[in-house]
């Protein structure tokens, strides 16, 4: 046995017994099913040598074991002594003459390697040696000198383990001989908003709007004048956890889809009101009393104060939007966490209400969400990937390739960020992942054959789930498949250590279908990644197809209100001093949400948030052709029928997209139907 294939059994094996001592792991499937070697998965990083080299390098190695395995344990010799701890596993494939690491993502992006001490003659020779002109000797701060390294950080075209591997193959082998990386990280970042120079600058993108969050803080918690002190200041935003699609930047408000939404508690009072509509105005005279005491602060630059359209008749959601010197807008909301007190009473019958259970029910359930689910969510994500920096590249290319396949408004922001996580916290059959290509494609693969009709998605941010808590979230799952046996209103079924409820990041009136919608998408974007093998065209994995859909709306490429600012209309210009807030007011995403509002019921909408050019849709199955009767809710036509058949009528889809024409003609160009067919027009 050779020393590569050594180390690659004993890797294995220490990755099998992890997989039988998690309980969150279905071993069996991940031991004995599951296919691993798949390079472009099992990998962080891949590169192929000149085919050359077979005959080159490995003639002039002495050995009898013949020519490629020699080669084999050549190249394992040299790269594991080049790389030293920055790669865990090295797997050199003859006759292919394909490399492919394991990084260790704590030491795999360093700069500066330290070498063997100058009074170590033999070992600082063979250091010389090995590496030729790129030794060099130095002095460091603790007074130690050694042989050293230095590596080029700044071109984001040419990553650290590139360098090093294409330095060792040119000195040790054959300067003709071609390192060809097999690497798409740098391709894949270029598909992001915004992308740093080294992986290592992730949470500096941040640093703008971390810094900003830490000083108003500060602000909230000196105030004098409130009735109460603040108790906590829980952040609740994908900026604040380091995955938001988009990383703010201080000085560009139009850098941020939504403002950064932070929750107040105050310390306990028997003062507040026993009634939901009183909580709600007191609420608002906080936020007042608060707006009050900011505007007098020189770091802030403006407050307004709003009320949310929500659907939600008993959560009438306050908030105060407070933009900062830097133009970095914040959204305040206060939680009082009384109000699910007075929620169970109205479900338990003990006070009075003219709606019905149902609502409030939802009320609960977006009450939970929203003040207990999202801050804790919210931390735990934060702590992991300042644990593992790529995570947050990861979420937001799984946040892109939603958008980009028109799920923003199906699937969940939380939902991705979970997905992403159990790559890293349960990556098994694998090690954890030590590249953004490697961690995106092993989450699509997830996706694509997770069968969440009879399994629930577990995942334990701290690894401290016990068998008994996973045989619990087992039975809620299993509960839920007797009471919506349909899956119309749960399909996937996500829990975590922090969330064993596991239907807050799910739940959704179209849930089986997009569910189903999401994972052929995976499917599709993984069954590309195996026909173009080990050279993936990121791209590719990013197009769209719009052949599917009955109709699509495009929209114009103006996205904000702040345009009006060059209308000649006085009482429709916009002042400067609101700019900040007005500026992420998106018209196509209240277009679309209008949309949603008026014909969410017979007509299924896609759309890309992140951006705005189209918005799809899908004639809802049950608008078909049916008995004429009263009351449907819809327009409708009657449809051409056989004398002796009974008279029967179908939505009348000429009449909804003029409509939506109409609604919308300050952001449509036009409308296409029918586009798997050649497409007809409606001009608004």
């Amino acid at each position: 046995m050779s020393p590569w294939s050594y180390d690659r059994l004993k890797h294995e094996a220490t990755s099998s017994l992890r997989a039988l001592s998690n309980p969150v792991v279905d071993s069996f499937k991940s031991l004995f099913i599951s296919k691993v070697y798949e390079p472009y998965k099992m990998y962080d990083f891949l590169f192929r040598i000149s085919p050359n080299i077979i005959t080159t390098a490995a003639p002039n190695i002495e050995n009898d074991i013949g020519p490629l395995a020699t080669l084999a344990d050549d190249l394992h010799e040299k790269f594991r002594y080049g790389l030293g701890n920055r790669a865990v596993l090295i797997h050199p494939m003859v006759p292919n003459v394909l490399v492919g690491l394991l990084l260790d993502p704590d030491h795999c992006r360093r700069i500066v390697d330290r070498g063997p001490p100058i009074d170590d003659k033999t070992a600082s020779a063979h250091f010389r040696q090995f590496w030729g002109d790129k030794a060099e000797l130095r002095r460091f701060k603790d007074g130690t000198i050694v042989e050293s390294l230095i590596w080029d950080d700044s071109d984001p075209e040419r990553s650290i383990i590139g360098q090093i591997t294409k330095h060792i193959v040119h000195r040790q082998y054959d300067q003709q001989a071609q390192a060809d990386h097999l690497d798409s990280d740098k391709a894949l970042e270029t598909l992001l908003p915004w992308q740093s120079a080294t992986q290592q600058d992730v949470l500096r993108q941040f640093s703008s709007v971390k810094s900003a969050f830490q000083s108003l803080s500060q602000t909230l918690r000196a105030m004098d004048g409130l009735p109460l002190q603040i108790r906590t200041l829980s952040p609740a935003s994908p900026e604040l956890r380091f995955s938001s699609l988009v990383a703010p930047v201080a000085g560009n408000p139009n850098g941020l889809g939504q403002p950064i939404e932070f929750y107040v508690q105050f310390e306990y009072s028997t003062r507040w009101p026993d009634d939901l509509a009183a909580i709600q105005r007191t609420k608002i005279a906080f936020l007042l009393k608060i707006a009050s005491c900011l505007e007098k602060d020189t770091s802030i630059s403006a407050v307004r104060l709003g009320l949310d359209n929500s659907k939600y008749k008993l959560l009438e959601h306050s908030f105060l939007d407070i933009v900062t010197t830097h133009n970095i807008v914040f959204r305040l909301r206060i939680h009082h966490e009384h109000e699910l007190g007075i929620f169970g009473q109205l479900l338990d019958g003990q006070r009075r209400f003219s709606g019905s259970k149902e609502e409030v029910a939802l009320a609960v359930t977006e009450f939970r969400r929203r003040y207990t689910q999202g801050p804790a969510h919210t931390q735990a994500v934060a702590t992991l990937i300042t644990r593992y920096p790529i995570l947050s590249l990861t979420i937001r290319l799984l946040k892109r390739w939603r958008d980009c396949h028109l799920l923003s408004s199906h699937i969940r922001d939380e939902l991705i960020e979970l997905l992403a996580v159990r790559s890293f916290v349960c990556p098994y059959p694998w090690a954890t992942p030590g590249s953004l290509r490697s961690a995106f494609l092993r989450t699509l693969a997830f996706v694509a054959s997770w069968d969440w009709q009879s399994e629930p998605l577990i995942v334990d941010f701290k690894s401290d789930l016990t068998k008994q808590e996973v045989d619990e979230i087992h039975l809620r799952f299993e509960a839920w498949r007797r009471l919506d046996p349909g899956m119309n209103r749960v399909a996937m079924f996500a829990a975590s250590n922090i969330d064993r409820e596991g239907i807050t990041w799910t739940e959704n009136r179209l849930a089986r279908i997009m569910a189903t919608r999401f994972t052929n998408l995976a499917k599709a974007s993984i069954n590309l990644a195996n026909v173009q093998d080990l050279e993936p065209n990121p791209e590719a994995l990013f197009t769209p197809s719009l052949a599917g859909y009955d109709f699509v709306i495009h929209l114009k490429h103006r996205t904000s209100v702040a345009d009006r600012s060059e209308l000649p209309f006085k009482n429709l210009q916009l002042s400067r001093d609101s700019n900040a807030i007005d500026a992420m007011l998106n018209p196509t995403q209240h277009f679309f949400n209008e949309l949603q509002w008026l014909y969410g019921e017979n007509v299924i909408f896609f759309q890309n948030e992140s951006a705005p050019t189209v918005i799809a849709g899908l004639w809802n199955p049950q608008t078909g052709p049916r008995n004429w009767k009263i009351n449907l809710g819809y327009s409708t036509v009657p449809m051409r029928k056989r004398e002796d058949a009974e008279p029967q009528i179908t939505i009348n889809r000429t009449s909804v997209l003029n409509d939506i024409a109409r609604i919308g003609v300050n952001v449509i160009t036009h409308i296409d139907e029918e586009v798997s067919k050649r497409p007809s027009k409606h001009q608004p």
